[in-house]
């Protein structure tokens, strides 16, 4: 391996994902037991709920570990890196992997989680995957959206871009910042919020509300 390819970010390669995503996301935990909390509403052990995305499934292994939800989950990633290895741990669990730019099925969803994913998937992929989304939730049944968006203003993303590199100097180096960044450079794509909201009206959701935000980053509910 090439020293550049040391310095790349990587899916395929990383390890300590969770702990990595909850120093790099302000507030992690909090939007982490802002879902959990949330999702009372709309679980039913009759149906199914969904992590799109899931990487190591630490959501759904949450739910299955303090027995909060009884019913079958379902967690999809393209990285077979990140997907629990050993899923005879849980038994309602299926680790699946997928890459999402290729047609899935919802089938009788209650929730479906979907945190950071769309920013990551080719533009002409998102609306597809929500309309799938929405078509596979029961009426009542709840999306979670969660992304990082880029701001209309330009003064304004440099405003929240230098502060959230401010919080990133608490865990990593400037260096290991650089590096990432420059590695997401063909990865990262985000939306504003406004395109967000087009495509989630799109989709067929009408009832949408943010329940978390820190400057770059939104957590919005959508019910069917």
């Amino acid at each position: 391996m090439s020293k550049k390819e040391e310095n790349e970010f990587s899916f395929d390669t990383i390890t300590e994902f969770d702990k990595h995503i909850s120093q790099s996301i302000p507030n992690y935990n909090i939007l982490f037991n802002s879902i959990v909390r949330l999702s009372d509403y709309f679980k039913d052990d009759k149906k199914v709920i969904y992590d799109v995305g899931c990487s190591t499934g630490n959501l759904l292994r949450h739910l299955a570990g303090f027995k909060l939800f009884d019913g079958k989950m379902v967690g999809l990633d393209v990285s077979r890196n990140l997907l629990p290895q050993n899923t005879r741990a849980w038994e309602n669990i299926d680790f699946i992997e997928h890459d999402l730019t290729k047609p899935y099925h919802f089938n009788n969803a209650c929730i479906v989680y979907c945190m950071f994913i769309l920013q990551f998937l080719p533009k002409e992929y998102r609306l597809p995957l929500l309309k799938s989304i929405y078509a596979g939730l029961k009426p009542g049944g709840a999306l979670f959206l969660c992304e990082k968006v880029y701001c209309r203003e330009g003064n304004f993303q440099d405003m929240f871009t230098s502060t959230y590199y401010d919080y990133k100097k608490e865990s990593f180096t400037e260096k290991e910042i650089f590096d990432k960044e420059r590695s997401l450079r063909t990865m990262l794509k985000p939306n504003t919020q406004v395109e967000n909201n087009l495509i989630i009206c799109e989709a067929g959701f009408s009832k949408v509300e943010t329940f978390w935000s820190y400057f770059q980053f939104r957590g919005q509910l959508c019910i069917k």
